[in-house]
C-alpha cells in the first residue's frame, strides 16, 4: 500500500502492460479549455524501492519529465499527485504504456480558490500588518506551521459551535489550544534525565499567551476554506531538469535534519524525539538505525559534515557533542558542563563557507550555547569546555536572547553569532575571548541560522520578519535588507553555496525553498511538493550540488510530512564535479552492529490498556480522571454516557481521533489523529467505564 501524506490532490493509475525496469516517464498538464498549465509540481509515488515520491515541474507548454530510472514497474500504480496554485487534478490518463516509455495527461480544472495548495504563509500574511505577524511568527512558527489543515479545521469546528456571542466562542477556543501548545511545548523542551512528565494544571505559562489569543481571535475568527489571490512571489530557480526525491522515515519520529555522507552516499537523518541517527540509502530507500551512545535522552538537533566527512551532532536534550566515522560505524562523544557544572545548551557548531565543521587555529570547535545564552569551546582532545556568556542586551529585550546561530570567519579568528528573542547579531574574537560587534534588530526580527562567504559577507535570515540582512564583516557595515518572495514565510536558516555562488533559504511557513544572487540582489523560488513542509536546515552537496533537508516539525504530536529530501537543482553548476548516479550501498558496515529496519518498531510499544493510552497519547495534555482541566474529566464523560455506554463506544472513538465541539461547552476538542482506530475504541471503552 503506498502511503505518502500531505499530497494536495492525488489519482492513482494503473499500469497494466509490460513497462521495463529503466522507463521513462512523461506527460502533459491541460486545462479544461486546452492550455498548457505551466509551473505546476507533479509527483508520482509507487511504493517501489527508491525514494518513496518524486517531483518534476512543468515547463511553458506543460511538459512534465521524470528522470529514467529503475522506478516504474509492471502492473505497478502510480500514484500521480499535482501541486499548483491555480488549479486542481482532476484525472490522469495513460496515453501510451510502450515498453520503454509512459506518457501520462493530466487533466487540472482552473479555480481561484488556492486552499488545496497554498502554503500556511498565503493565510498568516493576511491576518494582520507587518509587525503584528513577525512577532506572531516568534510565538508560535518554530514548532509547526500557522495555519496548517489541523489549525484551520479547528477554526472550523469553532464556527459549529452555537452560541450567540461569536467572539466569546472564538477567544475560549483560541485560549484552549494556546494553552494546549504551551503543555506540548513544556513537555518537549522540559525533556532530560530523570525528568517526569510536566504537570497539566501548571505548566500553561510559555510565551505572553494573551498576545496570541488576541492575535488569533482578530486574525481567525471563522471559518478557513478559503484562500485566494497568493503567488510565490518571484521567479521559480526550477528547470526541466529539477528533481525532488523524498523518503519517508518511518514513525514515531521527529526528523529534524540531515546530511548526505559517505564514500558510497547514504543520507543520516536526525530524529530529534530518540538517541537516534537514521542512515537512509537513497537508491532503496532501505534504513537503519544508528544508536548514539550515552545515558539519554540526548535528542541530535543539528548535524555538521566533517572535513574528513564525518558525521557531527549537537544535541537538542543533553549536553554531548557526538561524531560518527560513518565508514566504521565508531561513535565518539563528549559530555560538556560549565566551568561552574552547569550544563550546556549546544546548538550549532562552528562551519565555515562551506558549510563543513570548522575548528579555530588550537582545533577546538565552538559552538552556540542557547541555554546559557553564550558561545563556548570544546577540545576534542582534552575534552575540555568553557563557555563565554554574551553582553546585556538594550533594555526592554530578553535577559537571556537565546544565542541560536554560528558561524566562523575564513581566517577562523571571529565567530559570528545571532540571537533568537534577543534581535541581534555580532562577533566574538576568538584569539581575545571577547565579544565585539554588536548589530541591534527590531524586537520581532528573529535572527536564526546564519552564514558567511569566503568573501566576508555575512548573510543573517530574520526568522519573524522574513527578511534578509547582508552584512559585510570587514567593513563592518549592512550592505542590505531584503523582503524575501514571501514576508509571512519565516526562513529558518541560510547556505551560502560556494559553487553558485547563491544563498539558499529554508523556510519554516511557505513550503519553499528561496535562493538569493547576491550579485543583482535577486531571489527566485523552488516551490516544494507538499504541505506542512517545514525546512530548518539545506545542505550543499559538496561533490554533486545537490541540496539536502528534511521537513523537520519538532515534535511527535505535529502533523506533517516525515522526510528528508534530495533535491537536484537542475542547473548543471556542479557538472564537473558531479558523481555518478546514487546507487546502493553495501549490505552493512562491519563496525555497526546489526539494526533493525526502520519499518520494526524504534520503541517498546505502547500498553493496550486504556489508562497507558492517555499517557503515551498525551490525553494528560487536556484531561484527568476527576478534575476538569481543558476538557472534561473521563469520570464525567463516563456519567454522562453510563446508560448507553455499548453504543458510545464507536462515537467518542470517532471524536478522539476527529475531535471537534458541542457537548461540553463553547472550546472543540483538538483532534488526535496519531490514535489509531483500534485504539480509539480501547480509550473510548476505558473512558466510559470511569465513575465519579
Amino acid at each position: 500500500m503506498i502511503r505518502i501524506p500531505s499530497l494536495v490532490a492525488s489519482v492513482a493509475v494503473a499500469i497494466t502492460s509490460n513497462i521495463a525496469s529503466s522507463a521513462t516517464l512523461g506527460g502533459r498538464i491541460l486545462d479544461l479549455n486546452g492550455r498548457p498549465v505551466a509551473d505546476a509540481m507533479v509527483t508520482v509515488a509507487t511504493g517501489l524501492p527508491g525514494p518513496s515520491a518524486l517531483t518534476v515541474y512543468s515547463n511553458a507548454a506543460g511538459r512534465f519529465e521524470f528522470p529514467a530510472r529503475e522506478t516504474f514497474g509492471t502492473g505497478e500504480k502510480l500514484k500521480v499527485s499535482l501541486r499548483a496554485l491555480g488549479h486542481e487534478l482532476l484525472e490522469t490518463r495513460v496515453l501510451r504504456s510502450a515498453s520503454d516509455q509512459l506518457e501520462l495527461r493530466l487533466l487540472a480544472r482552473a479555480t481561484t480558490n488556492q486552499a488545496h495548495a497554498a502554503p500556511a504563509s498565503a493565510w498568516l500574511g493576511k491576518a494582520g500588518d507587518h509587525e503584528s505577524v513577525s512577532t506572531f511568527v516568534l510565538d508560535c512558527i518554530g514548532c509547526h506551521q500557522v495555519p496548517d489543515p489541523q489549525f484551520r479545521a479547528y477554526a472550523n469546528a469553532m464556527a459549529d459551535v452555537a452560541g450567540p456571542d461569536r467572539s466569546d466562542i472564538t477567544h475560549r477556543g483560541w485560549t484552549a489550544i494556546v494553552n494546549y501548545m504551551n503543555f506540548v511545548s513544556a513537555e518537549e523542551f522540559g525533556r532530560g534525565p530523570d525528568v517526569a512528565p510536566p504537570d497539566a494544571v501548571n505548566v500553561y505559562s510559555v510565551g505572553d499567551g494573551e498576545r496570541v489569543i488576541n492575535f488569533l481571535s482578530r486574525s481567525f475568527p471563522g471559518r478557513m476554506n478559503e484562500i485566494g489571490g497568493y503567488a510565490w512571489g518571484a521567479p521559480l530557480a526550477v528547470t526541466p531538469r529539477t528533481v525532488i526525491s523524498e523518503y519517508e522515515v518511518s514513525g514515531p519520529n521527529a526528523v529534524r535534519e540531515a546530511l548526505l555522507l559517505g564514500s558510497t552516499p547514504a543520507l543520516y537523518v536526525a530524529d530529534v524525539a530518540a538517541d537516534r541517527i537514521l542512515k537512509v540509502d537513497p537508491a532503496t530507500n532501505e534504513q537503519q538505525v544508528l544508536t548514539i551512545p550515552g545515558a539519554g535522552p540526548i535528542g541530535p538537533h543539528s548535524l555538521h559534515r566533517g572535513a574528513d566527512g564525518s558525521l557531527w551532532m549537537a544535541p537538542f536534550v543533553s549536553s554531548v557533542v557526538a561524531r560518527l566515522d560513518v565508514e566504521t560505524g565508531r561513535w565518539q562523544t563528549w559530555p560538556m558542563k560549565t566551568t561552574d557544572g552547569k550544563a550546556t545548551g549546544a546548538h550549532d557548531l562552528s562551519f565555515s563557507a562551506d558549510h563543513t565543521l570548522l575548528t579555530d587555529a588550537e582545533g577546538r570547535i565552538w559552538f552556540s550555547d542557547i541555554l546559557n545564552d553564550s558561545i563556548g569551546y570544546l577540545d576534542p582532545t582534552s575534552g575540555r569546555s568553557e563557555i563565554y556568556r554574551a553582553p546585556p542586551l538594550p533594555e526592554g529585550r530578553p535577559a537571556n536572547g537565546s544565542l541560536y546561530g554560528l558561524a566562523m570567519s575564513t581566517d577562523r579568528r571571529t565567530l559570528w553569532y545571532s540571537q533568537l528573542n534577543g534581535g541581534r547579531f555580532g562577533s566574538f574574537n576568538i584569539e581575545k575571548r571577547r565579544f565585539e560587534d554588536s548589530v541591534v534588530l527590531p524586537a520581532n526580527a528573529g535572527p536564526r541560522r546564519l552564514a558567511v562567504d569566503d568573501r566576508g559577507v555575512l548573510y543573517v535570515p530574520l526568522y519573524g520578519r522574513g527578511q534578509l540582512v547582508e552584512y559585510d564583516t570587514r567593513a563592518r557595515r549592512v550592505l542590505g535588507t531584503h523582503d524575501l518572495p514571501d514576508t509571512a514565510s519565516a526562513p529558518y536558516a541560510v547556505t551560502w553555496d560556494p559553487v553558485r555562488r547563491v544563498v539558499w533559504i529554508p523556510t519554516s511557513n511557505a513550503d519553499a525553498i528561496y535562493r538569493f544572487n547576491p550579485a543583482d540582489k535577486s531571489f527566485t523560488v523552488l516551490p516544494l511538493p507538499r504541505g506542512g513542509a517545514l525546512v530548518r536546515m539545506v545542505d550543499v552537496d559538496p561533490a554533486s550540488g545537490r541540496l539536502i533537508a528534511s521537513y523537520g516539525n519538532i515534535v511527535e504530536q505535529v502533523h506533517g510530512p516525515r522526510m528528508a529530501l534530495i533535491i537536484e537543482p537542475g542547473d548543471d553548476a556542479y557538472r564537473d564535479r558531479r558523481p555518478p548516479p546514487l546507487q546502493p550501498t553495501p549490505s552493512a558496515i562491519a563496525a555497526i552492529p546489526p539494526a533493525p529496519s526502520v519499518t520494526k518498531a524504534v520503541a517498546a510499544a505502547p500498553q493496550r490498556d486504556g489508562y497507558s493510552l492517555t499517557q503515551a497519547m498525551h490525553c494528560y495534555a487536556c484531561h484527568d480522571v476527576s478534575k476538569p482541566l481543558l476538557g472534561p474529566p473521563y469520570a464525567a464523560i463516563g456519567l454522562r454516557y453510563a446508560a448507553d455506554r455499548e453504543s458510545m463506544i464507536d462515537v467518542l472513538a470517532r471524536k478522539i481521533v476527529l475531535g471537534g465541539g458541542g457537548n461540553w461547552g463553547l472550546v472543540p476538542m483538538v483532534p488526535n489523529e496519531q490514535v489509531s482506530d483500534a485504539d480509539a475504541r480501547i480509550l473510548a471503552a476505558w473512558i466510559l467505564e470511569q465513575k465519579p
